[in-house]
């Protein structure tokens, strides 16, 4: 009897972790990984429902970039901007939408949004991106971790590329576009051989 009564706490308490389990936002542990914290859940692996819908296909400094995420509702995600094979969390995200916040990651404390509840969000839910103002890569990619409930998440939903302006003055020596347009053909056509 003393067993079954341990057995039945033991579930309750499973259950109502799971339901509370991060209702205002990602940690900062998912800054670099992407990966949220939802014990015994692992991300979905059939192709994500969501896209990225982004008005313009390059950035400048100083111009902000609005970002939609299409598809069904969802009530939790973490969104950041990067280049193509990097961690490193690029731009400021700027006046975070209702149900939203900024997540302080260590490396750019305003470089990660994620939700601020588990209220819905829609396609309507708009983002802004501000681009850096120095040392901005040629090509960057929105990069999404979306979440419809605690259950069923997609990990890595990424936008298309995003090319660097001409009249941007935020460059980065180190990069070249013929290196840069080289490696995201090379990553895009290995995301398709993935598919």
């Amino acid at each position: 009897m003393y067993l079954q009564n341990e057995l039945s706490v033991f579930i309750l308490l499973t259950i109502l972790g799971v339901s509370v389990c991060l209702p205002t936002g990602a940690p900062i542990s998912a800054c670099q990984s992407m990966m949220p914290a939802h014990p015994g859940v692992l991300p979905q692996s059939t192709p994500s429902p969501y896209m990225f819908k982004i008005g313009t296909s390059s950035f400048q400094n100083g111009k902000p970039i609005k970002v939609e995420i299409l598809g069904p509702t969802y009530s939790g995600l973490l969104l950041t901007a990067r280049t193509f094979n990097s961690t490193d969390l690029l731009g400021s995200w700027l006046q975070p939408p209702n149900n939203t916040k900024i997540l302080p990651c260590p490396e750019n404390p305003t470089g990660a949004i994620t939700h601020s509840n588990t209220n819905i969000k829609t396609q309507s839910t708009m983002y802004t991106w501000m681009p850096p103002d120095s040392n901005c890569p040629p090509v960057i990619f929105f990069r999404a971790t979306v979440a419809q409930s605690f259950a069923m998440y997609w990990l890595d939903v990424q936008s298309t590329a995003i090319w660097k302006d001409s009249d941007a003055t935020c460059g980065n020596a180190a990069n070249t576009w013929r290196n840069t347009f080289f490696a995201v053909v090379c990553f895009e056509l290995a995301i398709l051989l993935l598919l």
